[in-house]
């Protein structure tokens, strides 16, 4: 089989296993956008959209996303299942982390002005912006390198008691039951005992750094 043939077969196989939690009337378009975030790797909606050759209207891709037709946390449980599948692993090293995203707009989820601890170069220090914590599943590809891939993203509210320690916990247990022995690697400012006693209680190993 060449190797075209070889990547064709394994991307239909692995898209296949997602689309077990898309409900069945919305799996052509669910393929259409993911095949477009592959094509156009940055985040957009719109430019996945624009990548691929349209099979609907385009409200109809925005609609998926908007009304929730696909849950979120099916769907990354899946693709927590089919990493494993391809990278089995028997100690599963999570990442907890956060991240800001910068917006134009005044108003909306989770937006307000947040201090910005990258330091990235040519960035202001305080951004106006939505903070998103993440959980990612780390594997080795090949000696002495690995490959991290995001399970779920999670918006911070700007109100209330959900910030990003709670988001972090909601995250966790959501993958509870999916992992048998779990690492979670996480910054400094995560070593709270809030987070990181109940993680020891179950038995799930902490570390401060990546190394």
């Amino acid at each position: 089989m060449s190797l075209t043939s070889s990547v064709c077969l394994l991307l239909s196989e692995w898209i296949s296993f997602l689309l077990a939690a898309v409900p069945p009337r919305s799996r052509r378009t669910f393929v259409e956008l993911l095949i477009g975030c592959m094509l156009n790797p940055e985040g957009w909606v719109t430019r996945a959209i624009g990548a691929i050759r349209r099979e609907a209207h385009w409200t109809t891709y925005y609609k998926l996303i908007e009304r929730a037709n696909v849950s979120v946390a099916d769907l990354s449980i899946q693709l927590l299942q089919l990493t494993q599948r391809v990278f089995p692993n028997e100690l599963v090293n999570l990442i907890i982390d956060d991240t800001l995203v910068p917006r134009c707009a005044k108003k909306g989820p989770g937006i307000s002005v947040k201090h910005d601890h990258s330091h990235k170069a040519n960035r202001p220090t305080f951004l106006n912006s939505q903070g998103w914590v993440t959980l990612a599943l780390v594997v080795r590809v090949r000696l002495g390198s690995a490959l991290t891939i995001p399970i779920r993203s999670w918006l911070v509210e700007e109100s209330g008691q959900r910030g990003k320690l709670w988001v972090a916990r909601q995250l966790i247990e959501s993958v509870r039951g999916n992992v048998r022995e779990a690492r979670l690697l996480i910054d400094a400012w995560f070593m709270r005992k809030s987070l990181i006693l109940p993680l020891l209680e179950q038995r799930v190993r902490e570390c401060d750094q990546l190394f």
